[in-house]
């Protein structure tokens, strides 16, 4: 990635995967087979809706992969309620990075620009997609 495609001041962090399964939890890393941890982190939203916000979210993160990883069935009520969509459609959004925890921290009590927020933004080094196939007996087809 080039730096004119990013939109984050600071150096790219994590890679990420948004997780589509909703009995899948991966408290082991779908890459490495590490275990993973527990961590709450500030993570830059576009919603076409609403624009950009800052959203700190639990998620899994491995730390030797670098790799974090959200539930899209968690994510997706919260960005519906901050655009305050009542609608069944879905909104459509793009996670685009991390912020760093003391400008998220800041900006909680004084607000902040969009220009503060890109100086303390960093890009996913990569958007991971999961597949997952539950284990167990199932129909050939």
């Amino acid at each position: 990635m080039s730096g004119k495609d990013r939109m984050g001041v600071l150096p790219a962090r994590y890679s990420f995967a948004l997780n589509p399964h909703l009995h899948a939890r991966f408290t082991t890393c779908p890459r490495c087979s590490i275990k993973t941890r527990v961590r709450k982190v500030p993570f830059v939203i576009h919603v076409d809706e609403a624009g950009l916000f800052v959203l700190r979210k639990t998620c899994r993160l491995c730390t030797d992969c670098d790799l974090v990883i959200v539930q899209q069935a968690e994510i997706e009520p919260l960005i519906a309620a901050f655009v305050d969509q009542t609608t069944a459609a879905k909104p459509t959004y793009l996670v685009l990075g991390t912020v760093d925890p003391r400008a998220w921290r800041r900006g909680l009590s004084a607000g902040a620009t969009v220009d503060e927020l890109i100086q303390c933004m960093a890009d996913f080094k990569d958007h991971v997609r999961i597949e997952y196939t539950p284990g167990g007996w199932q129909r050939s087809t």
